[in-house]
């Protein structure tokens, strides 16, 4: 029987839908503003311009995409959580040495029949991959738990329908009582969402080559809730938005929170001689227009948070209200009209679609 393989996402309507997972790029430093040099930035040019992961502070980022599992799978198949755990591990070191067409050969047969993968040869590469910021951080440990509670209070106080506070029975801690094996003849489903958060499971992927024990799906993100939900969950094992988890997910009651898989990959691009964004002078970007794709999903959402932990004052644009020049202004995009003649000062956009807009518009 053939493997499919799932996938650990940017994405991001709260997956298309939920969260804007998908791979990175070169950072602001390594794209920055030439102005004091004798080349002057190209009007017609996208460059990175600000990292958001940078923004929201912290080292390792926000949580964007965690793992979780089927309390039953938890109860019963300790062996197979320990498995897929120690390959989530290893997903950072993994993803350092592979070569980008390597991870993407690894993962092509495990999308959804019909799908056109947002990974591919041409928009993934060894720097994108090491911006999509895939390293694991147990659910175990006290100061992950802190961290992604943190952040789902900051979403709700963007948006109260954002996400959920969710209860300490959502994090799973593991005990004696969960040491089940997996037996031979048991395969165990995995899904994850096209996107970055495939990139976690491309490790889990190269270790399995010769296992049953899991069946991995990478579908597209907007059905990635469905895969959680239900009476029978097809999901034993799922990736999705930390944001999306807490809604659906925060009881712990039929599935918990293993851990965090990926942790932002989401970027300010640019064109001309406007500045790279960064802590220090976020402020800039008052009275600017910033096309944000996703805006009402995890991308928006976070620098909305970003922009209230600095007292920065924001708009949302509509049809009923023009740009402030002493707000930021933020306009929803469709990642289709990110282009340099798209009438906003800098847009945020999740890799790998930030790579590919930077790659389409160099030299003009």
């Amino acid at each position: 029987m053939k493997k499919q393989f799932f996938a650990i996402g940017t994405a991001i309507a709260m997956s298309a839908a939920l969260f804007a997972f998908a791979a990175c790029e070169e950072t602001p430093e390594q794209n920055g503003d030439d102005s004091q040099g004798g080349n002057q930035p190209s009007a017609n040019a996208f460059r990175m311009a600000g990292d958001l992961q940078e923004l929201y502070g912290g080292e390792n980022g926000y949580p964007q995409a965690v793992l979780v599992a089927k309390t039953s799978v938890l109860e019963t198949a300790g062996a197979a959580v320990e498995t897929i755990t120690s390959y989530m591990e290893g997903s950072a070191e993994y993803l350092a040495q592979a070569s980008a067409q390597t991870v993407v050969d690894l993962l092509a047969d495990y999308y959804t029949e019909g799908m056109t993968p947002s990974l591919n040869a041409k928009n993934l590469t060894a720097e994108v991959i090491a911006n999509c910021s895939v390293k694991y951080y147990s659910a175990a440990e006290e100061t992950t738990r802190t961290r992604v509670n943190n952040y789902l209070a900051e979403l709700i106080a963007v948006d109260s329908t954002a996400a959920k506070a969710v209860s300490d029975a959502f994090y799973y801690v593991p005990a004696a009582s969960d040491e089940g094996a997996a037996t031979s003849d048991v395969t165990y489903t995995v899904y994850a969402p096209d996107g970055a958060p495939a990139l976690a499971l491309a490790n889990a992927v190269s270790q399995s080559q010769e296992s049953t024990l899991f069946d991995f799906h990478i579908v597209a993100s907007e059905t990635i809730r469905a895969q959680v939900s239900g009476e029978t969950p097809a999901a034993d094992f799922c990736i999705l938005p930390v944001n999306a988890a807490s809604k659906l997910l925060g009881t712990g009651e039929k599935y918990k929170m293993l851990g965090i898989v990926t942790n932002g990959n989401i970027f300010l691009l640019t064109t001309g001689d406007n500045a790279v964004i960064t802590p220090e002078n976020l402020s800039l970007l008052v009275g600017k227009t910033v096309g944000v794709v996703q805006l009402p999903n995890v991308p928006g959402l976070t620098f909305r948070a970003v922009l209230d932990k600095y007292d920065i004052a924001y708009q949302v644009l509509g049809n009923d209200n023009a740009p402030a020049a002493d707000k930021v202004n933020l306009k929803a995009m469709d990642a289709t009209n990110v282009t340099p003649a798209g009438g906003c000062d800098y847009y945020l956009c999740p890799e790998p679609a930030a790579t590919t807009k930077i790659n389409a518009t160099a030299g003009k």
